[in-house]
């Protein structure tokens, strides 16, 4: 059985049309979801939750209609795309409300809570304020969250937006675990090499369409065709710029004169960009805070796809 089935999906709010004619079949395991912004992802996601019911078309979770359907979602562990962790509560605390609506108390809830905060990596600092985690600290808590209640499906919406390549080491190591625990995972991400380091099935999103499906070689295949712009904010950007030039995949390199410790980075192979960056920052010890592409060069890609010159 597939673990998620869209066939023929429309969900619009007023004239703002969020999916169109989607279908697309998720079997078990990890599967990552790509695509821009407004591509229909986190609408996706709320469909699957049985938040939102489609207008047209039918979707299925592990056989089952979502829609008010509380028993499957119970057995669902999502993280949102949006900030919203209580800053002035601790992660203990955090948990335990968490926790608490899902039904769980008592000695139970205690023992569950100090349970994930070891699967995360989070049990040293659970009773600090929020407001003092870094942005990695913050991510493990928030998906501490989503599998407080130990479900079987997690759905995580661009859990490594804005991060830098240590904290997405740590959040892979997390999934990894967590599949292999028999968790299955759907993860949202506008990099495909983030995805890759995870799974190799891919499905790539666009204008409320799942234009492609495939494992990560076919995929990258199309998307290494096209120049990428890569946005890279650290500490020494100038020692960067001579670093990055050195690279043959590195067409250019600017530096933002707005913000000086900002630049984008313009690759002839992203795929190989990405591999290669993570090693320079290690050896040569940058701070890095964001990397990311940047969604105009996603745009030409998808509407290259959506043309239907390859068939998919």
């Amino acid at each position: 059985m597939d673990l998620v089935a869209a066939d023929n999906v429309s969900k619009w709010f007023g004239e703002v049309i969020a999916l169109n004619s989607f279908s697309l079949n998720i079997e078990p395991g990890i599967t990552g979801v790509i695509g821009p912004n407004g591509a229909g992802k986190s609408t996706l996601f709320k469909l699957l939750l049985g938040l939102l019911r489609p207008n047209k078309g039918f979707v299925l979770v592990k056989g089952q209609n979502p829609w008010t359907n509380y028993r499957l979602r119970q057995d669902i562990g999502y993280l949102p795309d949006h900030e919203f962790l209580p800053e002035n509560s601790s992660g203990y605390e955090f948990l335990k409300l968490v926790g608490g609506l899902r039904g769980l108390e008592g000695w139970e809830l205690e023992e569950r809570i100090h349970e994930i905060a070891h699967q995360v990596g989070m049990i040293e600092v659970l009773d600090r304020r929020i407001k003092g985690y870094s942005k990695g600290m913050k991510q493990r808590i928030k998906i501490a969250g989503t599998m407080i209640h130990e479900p079987s499906l997690l759905i995580l919406d661009e859990p490594l937006a804005g991060t830098d390549p240590n904290v997405k080491r740590s959040i892979f190591e997390i999934i990894e675990k967590l599949h292999k625990d028999g968790k299955n995972i759907i993860i949202s991400s506008h990099v495909l090499h983030d995805i890759e380091r995870v799974t190799n099935n891919v499905a790539l999103l666009y204008n409320g369409r799942c234009i492609a499906t495939g494992t990560i070689s076919e995929i990258r295949s199309l998307l290494d065709q096209f120049p990428h712009n890569i946005v890279i904010k650290c500490n020494r950007p100038r020692d960067m710029v001579k670093e990055l030039i050195e690279y043959p995949w590195v067409t250019s390199v600017d530096l933002d004169v707005s913000k000086k410790n900002k630049l984008i980075v313009k690759v002839s192979e992203p795929e190989t960009f990405f591999e290669n960056f993570s090693t320079l920052v290690i050896e040569k010890d940058y701070e890095v805070k964001e990397v990311y592409s940047k969604d105009e060069d996603l745009e030409s890609v998808f509407k290259y796809l959506m043309s239907g010159q390859h068939g998919y």
